[in-house]
């Protein structure tokens, strides 16, 4: 289903939709480069949402747009790690993968 891609540190794949990778950082590092990304590249924020799994792992969701594309990213706790997804919309049948991936590319650099 998903497609290696090269990026900054390996790891960044092409999903059905969008791009993901795993991250050596935790949820809150990941979102605190999520909003670091979106400052730079003028994605306006327009939702963020915590969740919480019983095994002490977590769950955020953070939303923008920008232009004509909408940005939904979801960061999972994956133990050490940090699955990072990055979906970039144009319209509801219409997905840019190139920017989900400059997205997701800032997101991993900053993680780090």
């Amino acid at each position: 289903m998903a497609a290696a891609g090269a990026g900054a540190g390996g790891g960044i794949y092409f999903t059905q939709r969008g791009a993901e990778s795993v991250v050596p950082a935790t949820v809150d590092r990941a979102a605190a480069a999520t909003k670091q990304a979106f400052t730079e590249l003028k994605i306006r924020e327009t939702k963020s949402e915590v969740q919480h799994a019983d095994n002490g792992g977590g769950k955020r969701e953070i939303d923008g747009s920008a232009a004509d594309r909408d940005v939904d990213v979801t960061i999972t706790s994956e133990g050490k790690t940090t699955r990072v997804h990055v979906v970039a919309k144009k319209s509801a049948v219409t997905w840019d993968k190139d920017f989900a991936r400059t997205v997701l590319d800032k997101i991993v650099a900053y993680s780090r």
